[in-house]
């Protein structure tokens, strides 16, 4: 399935604070299986697609960086992660754009809490919060993506 495919499926529905991600694709379970497969990255651009990536290293050095850049994306998207999966998405706190992922990104601060519901009835929590010296996150994003992060920021000037 093409990138485009699965981009054009995530925003279907929305309206204000939830979101119906319909219409995925479903990743085989062999493929899931696979352990070599979870370091792949099935729902990007290649290195070869992607003439901003260095453009200066020689194109071996690029190929390696790049697949070393996001280790074990396909694990996080759809072994863990539910990227091929249908399901609702409801904000529970912050941004009332359920496609909000960290409110630093809309020039905001404070917390973004979010859950998935699978068709099963399954519900998968998100939560981040951006501030003044930290940025975190922790869960399933609203593209299904499983992560976690943490970042400090450091006061520009001291």
């Amino acid at each position: 399935m093409s990138m485009d495919k699965r981009n054009r499926s995530r925003r279907r529905e929305a309206r204000g604070l939830s979101s119906a991600f319909l219409d995925r694709e479903k990743i085989s379970w062999s493929k899931k299986l696979n352990i070599l497969w979870w370091f792949g990255n099935d729902s990007e651009q290649t290195v070869y697609q992607a003439d901003w990536y260095h453009p200066g290293w020689t194109q071996w050095r690029r190929k390696l960086m790049w697949n070393l850049r996001n280790p074990l994306q396909n694990f996080r998207a759809y072994v863990i992660g539910v990227q091929d999966r249908n399901y609702k998405l409801s904000v529970l706190h912050g941004n009332p754009d359920p496609l909000v992922v960290q409110r630093n990104d809309v020039n905001e601060a404070g917390f973004q809490v979010t859950k998935l519901i699978l068709e099963s009835g399954l519900q998968l929590p998100f939560a981040s919060y951006s501030g003044k010296h930290v940025v975190w996150y922790a869960g399933w994003q609203p593209s299904g993506f499983f992560g976690v992060k943490f970042n400090l920021h450091k006061e520009i000037g001291r």
